[in-house]
């Protein structure tokens, strides 16, 4: 069985379709991604920078008028002075009134205009500024210190560290796109090695070796496994690769900060080994359900539409990660597929949770074997190793279950 299975991943590295979809496919489509990104920015940037914006402007204390000033340094606005509440909407209107001798600002946008919130964020600069310069004057005519009029000190301070905001990016991403990866590559896979082969007719040739059936089948689910694996792992080495990238792209473009993260705290060896046996488990899992699924097809076009709901299934259940109300459970540890998204999730914030963890291997353990034993009877029938069933593994396993209710 070694043989074969050695066999099989070279048929699937030698085949110029698997080879595209899963190894050229990140190594040409990232780094087009990432070019994309960055010339988006870029012109995004140029068009802003040379964006004109209108600006109605309403001082209702002759106090402020020095104002208008302050608000004339900042690029691109185009202020019209006016009274008159009904202003152009295609603008900002700013009020500018007196509450305790201090300026009381108004203002009027467009909350779905992108441009108009970035050039708030310019005024509200502005703004604070001249209230700040209002407010030192009005103390130094008091003749109070300044400690007068502080009513309460915030120390901030950030127990998480430095690189929390990073590290729940990555602790979102990394567990999605490693089994989205994982499950085109085993899905690519199983289809070559199923209908592939009863396409290509050479099934025929491999049944007449001196394996057994069982072996056969077994080792179409190692070479599918072993091939997925392999490569979810190149495919997402290169898009974590891109999203690093886009993200010190995103840091530079609107912080003016280089991305400094430790990635030491993720990429350490306890880490990555329990996240690559999690992955493992997993895709195990689901190499058993996808040979399952493609073995029912006669061609690789049928074969495709077969899996679709498997991979669909699948890739819903890495999204769940995302929610930020979800936490580990005792539910989420029964769910295949979540359970170890969340635990590769937990892995990356460094919150080791030895019961949700002890739960989940227990639980995929258990699911291995019942698939196993649910699936394997299905792929050793004859008209499913040959790709000659009218049916698909869906309506198998709903026929079974119906005839256990009748009884």
């Amino acid at each position: 069985m070694k043989t074969l299975i050695t066999i099989y991943l070279k048929d699937l590295l030698r085949n110029k379709y698997t080879t595209m979809m899963v190894m050229l496919v990140p190594v040409l489509l990232y780094p087009m991604l990432y070019w994309g990104i960055t010339q988006f920015l870029m012109v995004k940037t140029g068009l802003t920078d040379n964006q004109e914006i209108n600006l109605s402007l309403d001082i209702r204390s002759d106090k402020f008028t020095s104002i208008k000033d302050s608000i004339a340094t900042i690029h691109n606005f185009k202020t019209t002075e006016t009274a008159d509440e009904n202003f152009n909407k295609e603008g900002i209107y700013l009020i500018v009134d007196e509450v305790d001798y201090l300026p009381y600002y108004t203002i009027h946008l467009d909350s779905t205009n992108s441009i108009q919130k970035q050039f708030f964020g310019k005024l509200k600069v502005k703004l604070s500024g001249y209230y700040d310069l209002q407010l030192g004057g009005r103390i130094d005519a008091s003749d109070y210190d300044t400690d007068y009029f502080d009513t309460f000190w915030v120390v901030r301070h950030n127990i998480d560290g430095g690189d929390e905001a990073m590290t729940k990016i990555l602790s979102i991403l990394i567990p999605m796109m490693s089994i989205i990866t994982i499950i085109a590559g085993i899905g690519t896979g199983a289809v070559e090695l199923t209908a592939g082969h009863t396409e290509d007719k050479t099934t025929e040739t491999t049944l007449t070796t001196a394996l057994s059936r069982k072996s056969i089948i077994l080792a179409k689910v190692f070479a599918t496994n072993i091939y997925g694996l392999v490569a979810g792992i190149i495919n997402f080495t290169f898009l974590t690769f891109v999203i690093m990238q886009i993200i010190s792209v995103l840091m530079m473009q609107f912080t003016n900060k280089k991305l400094d993260f430790d990635w030491s705290v993720i990429l350490n060896l306890r880490t990555l080994l329990l996240s690559l046996l999690s992955l493992a488990i997993i895709s195990y899992m689901m190499s058993l359900i996808f040979v399952a699924a493609a073995g029912f097809a006669k061609t690789r076009k049928e074969s495709n539409i077969l899996i679709t709901p498997f991979f669909m299934a699948f890739m819903i259940m890495s999204y769940v990660v995302i929610i930020p109300a979800i936490e580990p459970s005792l539910v989420i540890s029964l769910v295949p597929v979540l359970n170890i998204a969340m635990v590769i999730k937990l892995l990356i914030v460094n919150d080791i949770q030895i019961v949700f963890f002890t739960e989940t291997i227990l639980f995929s353990l258990i699911w291995m074997f019942l698939l196993y034993k649910l699936l394997l009877p299905f792929m050793l029938e004859e008209e499913i190793i040959l790709g000659n069933s009218n049916t698909s593994l869906i309506k198998q396993i709903k026929g079974r279950f119906a005839k256990w209710k009748k009884k």
